[in-house]
């Protein structure tokens, strides 16, 4: 994508081999808008400048999504309902491009990574809305291989820069992990069919305000690694977000024989993906922790969590359940058997835009969060 080759805020390959991770922003001062890229052959006019969409547009962009965003086994069940839930939201920017008669023909949405403040294991912190997230783009079809999804990345870089610098992170979905790249972290999916999923471990619900209030009292002691040395690399968000409550908490079953239990705790999204042709939901471990002495604690790999994501999945009928190799998505292995399949549902990578990282490679983005 040219936008990435010729913007000074994405870091460089180059970047990933030297040792300087001091904390900062890459781009101080606003960019330059880029240029509108022309229409497909036979439309008469190009692309309209984007603009912020608001309620009023809940309809046109819930048919747009629908229609529009998906791959070949998979499309957006984009009810207005659910969109509302981000043009409500006045954190969240939602850009959309019209072509010459009206139609919305391509969207962009940057949120917030955080409910409050971001902080790095370098010692950092970002305020509220200084880290965001790339998400929701979407091209009509017509309009896809003609430079339009660097255009609307880079006019949202225009829109959400242009008081104080910003960074964001985005996340892309391949078949195979990068050789070189830049992502700071890439992880491999496992999938499996919830309806073949047979549960063994006790699981029960966790209300998402006590959850919320847990990881906001508990995230500091990860930012220290108390007691365990150096902290590793990491972006922490420093408190959830669950803006159209499709995220799930689950934790094991207290056993009142024990008093001071580790109980493991997971996190599903509903990814408001189906797939083709079946129809399924799709379902998405996001994070993999602990309830350890009144405080979470994240999975570092000590103890295996596939029999209590599989109990977790046994109880959402007729869908799919994905996990991924990382200690936050559940340590999903080649070993792990039928009914999960390995490695066939290509890989996740994080990458980041205008902001030096901890680490490339191996950063740990903490966050429990809604993401399009």
């Amino acid at each position: 994508m040219p936008f990435w080759s010729k913007t000074s805020a994405a870091p460089r390959w180059l970047d990933t081999w030297f040792t300087d991770r001091t904390s900062r922003f890459l781009r101080l001062t606003p960019p330059a808008e880029p240029k509108t890229p022309d229409g497909p052959v036979g439309t008469q006019g190009g692309l309209s400048p984007p603009v912020r969409l608001t309620i009023d547009d809940v309809g046109t962009l819930s048919a747009f999504w629908t229609a529009s965003y998906g791959g070949d086994d998979w499309y957006m069940d984009a009810q207005p309902a659910w969109v509302s839930t981000y043009l409500k939201d006045p954190s969240v920017v939602v850009l959309g491009a019209f072509d010459s008669i009206g139609n919305l023909v391509a969207t962009i949405v940057s949120t917030p990574f955080s409910g409050a403040d971001t902080e790095l294991s370098t010692g950092m912190m970002l305020h509220y809305g200084a880290m965001r997230v790339i998400e929701g783009l979407c091209l009509a079809k017509g309009w896809r291989g003609r430079g339009v999804a660097g255009y609307m990345i880079g006019m949202m870089d225009c829109w959400t820069s242009a008081k104080l610098p910003v960074a964001h992170l985005w996340a892309r979905e391949t078949a195979v992990t990068p050789f070189f790249s830049t992502a700071l972290r890439t992880d491999t999916y496992a999938m499996a069919p919830t309806n073949k999923l047979v549960g063994s471990i006790g699981c029960e619900k966790m209300e998402w305000l006590h959850f919320s209030d847990l990881w906001q009292r508990s995230f500091r002691s990860w930012m220290m690694n108390e007691g365990e040395g150096k902290p590793p690399p990491q972006i922490v968000s420093t408190k959830p977000v669950n803006r159209s409550d499709h995220i799930d908490i689950w934790i094991t079953k207290k056993r009142h024989d024990i008093e001071a239990e580790l109980r493991k705790v997971v996190v599903v999204a509903n990814t408001r993906r189906r797939s083709i042709p079946g129809d399924e939901r799709i379902f998405e471990v996001i994070w993999c922790g602990y309830l350890v002495g009144g405080r979470l604690k994240p999975n570092t790999g000590t103890r295996g969590f596939r029999y209590v994501i599989e109990s977790i999945g046994a109880g959402y009928k007729d869908s799919l359940l994905f996990a991924s190799s990382g200690y936050l998505g559940g340590e999903a292995r080649p070993s792990w058997a039928a009914p999960w399949r390995y490695g066939r549902s290509g890989v996740h990578s994080w990458h980041i835009y205008n902001y030096m990282p901890p680490v490339f490679g191996s950063c740990e983005i903490m966050a429990v969060r809604d993401e399009i």
